[in-house]
């Protein structure tokens, strides 16, 4: 099959679209480091670290991997020491998601798998974005929260997301960049369902023409 990387911004619906992509084609979901509960819980922390932290970011470091070694994925996956580099989650991270695309394939949610798998055959790189205005209409529609719980909320997830790519992955580019990925949409002016299946037919069509030019080598 192939695999899906999704990059949202709050209120995009990623945690709406990502798992119904994974439906539609058959593959398995791998969530965000950074949902929404986490982004809340380490918000003082890391503005702190943001705010305060040295040229090393060794702050901004210990925060983002308290989130790694919670996040669930390295349930059941063992990596030997030659597959950890410098920062071990996510060295271990990335081993595993190249794994699930050289193994099948998966959407992967979040985790900066734009970068982790940028130039991997067979992958789709999807960013869901819109104007944040629009996208905190959408959280308070679809969480039923009020405008200053939508902004709020909105401002600590964007900046949590943001701050782990570009520690992480500092010399990437932005992550808002769109030449990153092979289609960028606005989920706020989109239907859910329209994004959906834009996404599917767009990676039944990668996957099908990756499958024809290596059955030609």
């Amino acid at each position: 099959m192939g695999t899906v990387t999704i990059a949202a911004t709050y209120g995009a619906g990623g945690s709406v679209i990502a798992p119904a992509v994974a439906e539609r084609l058959g593959l398995p979901l791998v969530e965000r480091a950074i949902p929404v509960p986490v982004a809340e819980r380490i918000h003082e922390p890391l503005q702190a670290a943001l705010a305060d932290d040295t040229e090393h970011s060794t702050m901004i470091g210990r925060v983002l991997d308290s989130v790694l070694q919670t996040s669930g994925l390295f349930v059941g996956v063992t990596q030997g020491p030659e597959a950890l580099g410098v920062v071990p989650d996510i060295a271990q991270t990335e081993a595993i998601l190249r794994r699930l695309a050289e193994d099948g394939g998966a959407v992967i949610l979040g985790r900066a798998a734009v970068f982790v798998l940028k130039g991997h055959p067979n992958v789709l790189h999807v960013r869901l974005d819109g104007d944040v205005e629009a996208r905190r209409r959408s959280a308070m529609a679809r969480q039923g929260l009020d405008y200053d719980a939508a902004t709020r909320t909105q401002q600590q997830t964007d900046r949590a997301r943001r701050a782990y790519v570009h520690h992480f992955y500092p010399r990437a580019g932005s992550w808002e960049d769109p030449r990153h990925y092979h289609l960028v949409l606005d989920s706020t002016v989109i239907s859910i369902d329209a994004c959906t299946e834009i996404i599917v037919r767009a990676a039944r069509d990668l996957f099908g023409a990756s499958n024809q030019t290596s059955g030609r080598s």
